[in-house]
């Protein structure tokens, strides 16, 4: 608990409750049954992330496969057996519960990652070009059948939040050759030899998708038809102010000018009733959310851990990136929502135990031994004079040497050692050597 990350956890707390409160402003005229079920999604995280917390986040790297494999199953059960809205095949509904698969996958999908680049191989010979195969593999299984739906946002989104992951590991000089020739590649056949054409022919890029592209350069030249979302949604931002209008006073969703105000235009709605002021406290707090899971990157000494930390906030990064610039007419209308804050259950569950991940692994940065001493004799055995010399970790004094509590024993102890042992009864037989206390340290 020494380690455990404060700021991560009162921020992430601090969004739902902006979430929620907006949610509640924004279906108070019509009813607040999603308000009520957005409440209980809540609380059923929040005591699922009790229990990530409390659990080691090693074991995910043992099911990392089995995960994975069960949410491709999903994709595909979606692809026979989903529900059709809006005019995609997104949804499955198992009994009375209904849930996006694409919205599991995302954190499933890191977690295979983060096993995978935590091998030997990629911390002694880096990325190459035959090891870049199997985990490019894995990115495009999920991504083939996301586009299939069709999200093509969710797919681009799931490319984006493991590009972190790739970009963490040396990349050998034949491989940055290979990816820049295969972009160039790509970017010739496009604008040369009409290769969009050709992937909107054979569906892989529908027309729908193309227009919202064209129509983001000017939302204006179509203002009552394709352009008509992002006009409102920056009417609707500009319309805030620096205060806003106040709770419930928003004219723009009120009236229901602002489009999809719950989900994926809920920053827009926001920041009409709380201006500017509410929208930079917002972008403040997801600020901490990723600086604090960044430094849990930085700190670990778990290349697992490190991976999975980074994957899971470069998750929550480009979800929040891409919707408040979708929202403030930035980047083209796609179908992401705002993590904590737009109304949906999966994505208030999975957001959540991404969080609860990270804050594990925070807590469990160091690599704990049972023995110190016997694994670490030399550091035992020089202390201060070593961690002068070779800056090992610091070791920290526990106490005066008592004869009646031996799992406090040794006084010294590496940064790294379970200091929790003793009050789990846990009782050492090895005879360690007996040192006076110095009272001068």
């Amino acid at each position: 608990m020494e380690n455990f990350s404060w700021p991560l956890i009162f921020s992430t707390l601090a969004l739902i409750a902006i979430g929620l409160l907006n949610l509640y402003s924004v279906t108070l005229t019509s009813g607040s049954s999603e308000f009520y079920k957005q409440l209980c999604f809540f609380g059923v995280g929040l005591v699922l992330s009790f229990f990530v917390i409390f659990c080691d986040y090693g074991v995910l790297k043992k099911i990392a496969i089995p995960l994975y494999i069960l949410g491709i199953l999903l994709l595909v059960m979606v692809e026979f057996m989903g529900i059709k809205a809006g005019g995609a095949t997104r949804w499955l509904q198992i009994g009375g519960i209904r849930f996006q698969p694409s919205e599991f996958v995302k954190p499933l999908l890191v977690i295979l990652l983060a096993a995978h680049f935590s091998r030997k191989e990629f911390a002694k010979k880096g990325m190459t070009l035959l090891n870049f195969i199997l985990p490019t593999i894995f990115v495009l299984i999920p991504v083939a059948l996301i586009l299939r739906e069709p999200d093509l946002g969710t797919a681009g989104l799931i490319g984006l939040s493991a590009l972190p992951m790739f970009l963490y590991i040396y990349i050998s000089r034949a491989l940055k050759i290979a990816i820049v020739l295969v972009l160039s590649t790509l970017v010739l056949w496009v604008t040369v030899f009409d290769g969009l054409d050709f992937l909107v022919k054979k569906g892989v890029v529908h027309s729908y998708q193309l227009d919202r592209v064209l129509t983001h350069a000017n939302p204006e030249d179509d203002y009552n038809g394709k352009g008509w979302q992002i006009t409102q949604s920056k009417r609707a931002i500009g319309s805030g102010q620096i205060l806003g209008r106040g709770f419930h006073d928003g004219t723009q969703q009120k009236y229901g000018f602002l489009p999809a105000p719950k989900t994926d235009f809920a920053f827009a709605a926001l920041a009409e009733e709380w201006g500017f002021i509410g929208a930079m406290v917002v972008l403040t707090f997801f600020y901490i959310l990723i600086y604090s899971a960044l430094s849990i990157v930085r700190r670990s000494k778990d290349n697992f851990g490190k991976y999975l930390v980074l994957g899971l906030a470069s998750l929550i990064f480009w979800q929040m990136a891409i919707n408040i610039a979708m929202v403030t007419g930035i980047f083209p209308v796609v179908g992401i929502p705002l993590p904590f804050v737009s109304y949906g259950g999966t994505s208030m569950l999975v957001s959540m135990l991404a969080v609860a991940t990270i804050c594990n692994v925070g807590m469990r940065r160091y690599l704990f031994q049972d023995d110190p001493v016997t694994q670490n004799p030399k550091v035992w055995e020089e202390r201060q004079t070593l961690v002068i010399r070779e800056k090992t970790p610091l070791v920290r004094r526990l106490g005066p040497f008592n004869p009646h509590e031996p799992d406090v024993f040794p006084s010294w102890r590496l940064s790294h050692v379970k200091p929790w042992l003793k009050h789990l009864g846990h009782r050492t037989h090895r005879d360690y050597p007996q040192e006076p206390y110095d009272d001068n340290g």
